[in-house]
């Protein structure tokens, strides 16, 4: 059972399920907002936050912007997460739409196009928007959301294709395939996909880890401070830390 609110434009959304459901969703409330609108929202917020026991951080969407057009990006998945061009359109998906909230779920897409034909808004240059669904394993207190930026090395490599004429004649045409949607990664054999990937991370490539770790704390303070009155910089013995551990280390 759930209810949305809306007011200017931003919308809060509140679901409740009983605690005799299954246990994946066996929670009181979740709450939905962008962090932005918090503040908007707050006489809402109040009164659920000081009746709650616990507050957990469950999942949000991680928007890297990348100031170059999609036809320069090589987009790869490094953990087998099949790579598609969506509806003949030039998005790319890992995985399936019905995925989408998923952990690693990720799209990239034409952000300056986006914002041309849905608010009519005229940037200079080139847009592309990379963005990944951070569902940690184990749900975090949010007072130490701080301490767990996402880390998404792991998971994609987006690298930019320069000087492409240096490639191997078999690469280049089959990267040129995964950017066209030719090809998916599935088609390539893995001796190719592994080239494709040594290649690529020779140029120069987007670090997902460092560019969120950079802006975490930024990001999230806020939202943090409004629903849970604290935010623990302090590190701690959380389930969550040894799982990010080891994934960041494989």
């Amino acid at each position: 059972m759930g209810v949305t609110a809306f007011e200017n434009e931003r919308y809060l959304h509140v679901s409740y399920f009983l605690l005799y459901a299954e246990r994946s969703k066996r929670y009181t409330f979740r709450i939905e907002c962008h962090p932005d609108s918090l503040l908007l929202f707050k006489k809402w917020l109040m009164p659920i936050k000081e009746h709650a026991q616990q507050i957990l951080f469950v999942r949000s969407d991680v928007a890297y912007d990348i100031p170059s057009p999609m036809w320069e990006l090589v987009v790869l998945s490094i953990t087998g997460r099949n790579m598609h061009i969506g509806n003949g359109t030039e998005t790319f998906y890992s995985n399936q739409k019905q995925h989408r909230q998923v952990a690693g779920y990720c799209r990239v897409y034409d952000k300056k196009a986006q914002l041309l034909q849905k608010y009519g808004e005229i940037i200079e240059g080139q847009l592309t928007r990379f963005e990944i669904v951070y569902a940690p394993k184990k749900k975090i207190p949010l007072d130490m959301l701080v301490q767990f930026p996402p880390r998404f090395n792991r998971l994609y490599l987006c690298s930019q294709l320069i000087e492409p004429e240096q490639l191997k004649p078999k690469i280049l045409q089959r990267v040129r395939g995964l950017m066209l949607g030719e090809l998916e990664q599935s088609q390539i054999s893995g001796h190719y996909r592994r080239q494709i990937i040594a290649e690529m991370r020779k140029r120069s490539t987007l670090d997902f880890d460092n560019v969120a770790a950079e802006q975490w704390e930024e990001a999230i303070t806020l939202p943090c401070a409004i629903l849970g009155g604290v935010v623990s910089k302090v590190p701690v013995t959380h389930p969550a830390a040894s799982w990010l551990s080891r994934k960041a280390q494989a």
